[in-house]
């Protein structure tokens, strides 16, 4: 059942048309042309609610890089439910992306990118109750995994061996979030960085992929930069830099995109061009007027609540 062609075909066959065109484009919940940009604009939007999870998604795609080596199952040989010639001109190529794909079949990529962030979503989220979250992310997951089997790109093993990896991974970042910073002086964005770092340096160590070279370049990017950013954000402020450096920042994470699209194969270039663009995906919040602006209404906030509770106190005193 879990790695049988037949059951990939039964579930293909049962999906309609209009459900096989909404596949295509939601089972982009568990893709990097998604994940990433949505991560950085939260990240921007709340700094040290985000800063975590960025270290949890380097060390999510270390770990894809480790298992997608170390795994060399083929994929269904079954054609999706919906033809490209459906779809708008300008919308094939990602079509493709979500319908064809030649990379190696267990584990999912998808099930376990989508995994790892609804986990960090369901944990940390300020948003609800725990078992609210937990229910939503329940139903994300099983979704992006639904649509990798319904668009006939993997069979169910592939998605159930993507989920427990993630689960796995999740449990070694929340012990390293939690463990490092009762042992030592850093902080747990800190130790998300280093976790999300760690799995990245195997990757590259054992792998050696194009893949496995940008989360590298991205994890030392990410934890060098966040450790320094308080000192370079006081070197730079009131000066013409606080206005030029987050320019810069902003340009170099946007023409990332151009240089991906070039397909540069050098393994040097791609780490420090990776450690580049992390780097100026955690600076930029710090660094920007609106990110000093941002941080002191956190404080002018946070001393508000704290007056108000002392307020309750004496009154009720």
């Amino acid at each position: 059942m879990w790695f049988d062609p037949a059951v990939v075909e039964a579930v293909r066959d049962a999906v309609p048309t209009w459900l096989g065109v909404v596949m295509v484009v939601l089972s982009y919940l568990g893709s990097i042309y998604l994940i990433a940009p949505s991560m950085i604009a939260a990240y921007w939007a709340n700094r040290d609610l985000v800063a975590p999870w960025l270290g949890g998604i380097i060390g999510c795609y270390g770990l894809m890089s480790i298992t997608k080596s170390y795994h060399t199952a083929s994929r269904p040989i079954i054609g999706p439910p919906v033809d490209g010639s459906i779809f708008p001109g300008w919308f094939v190529p990602w079509y493709e992306h979500a319908a064809h794909i030649s990379t190696t079949s267990f584990p999912s990529g998808h099930a376990m990118a989508a995994t790892i962030i609804v986990g960090m979503l369901v944990v940390d989220l300020p948003v609800g109750t725990f078992w609210k979250r937990a229910v939503t992310g329940l139903a994300v997951i099983g979704w992006v995994g639904f649509t990798r089997v319904g668009l006939a790109v993997h069979f169910p093993g592939d998605v159930a061996g993507g989920i427990a990896y993630a689960l796995g991974f999740l449990a070694v970042y929340y012990l390293g979030r939690r463990y490092v910073p009762r042992r030592t002086s850093y902080g747990e964005t800190t130790a998300a960085f280093a976790v999300g770092f760690v799995f990245a340096l195997v990757a590259v160590t054992y792998v050696g992929s194009r893949n496995s070279h940008i989360a590298f370049g991205g994890g030392i990017g990410a934890l060098l930069a966040w450790q320094y950013a308080p000192a370079i954000a006081s070197l730079i402020r009131e000066t013409v830099w606080e206005t030029v450096a987050p320019l810069v920042g902003v340009a170099i994470v946007v023409g990332t995109w151009f240089v991906t699209d070039l397909g540069i194969g050098n393994r040097a270039f791609i780490v420090v061009w990776s450690a580049l663009f992390l780097a100026a995906v955690i600076l930029v919040p710090w660094i920007s007027p609106t990110g000093a602006f941002w941080a002191a209404a956190k404080r002018r906030s946070r001393r508000l609540i704290g007056w108000q509770i002392g307020r309750g106190d004496h009154e009720s005193g």
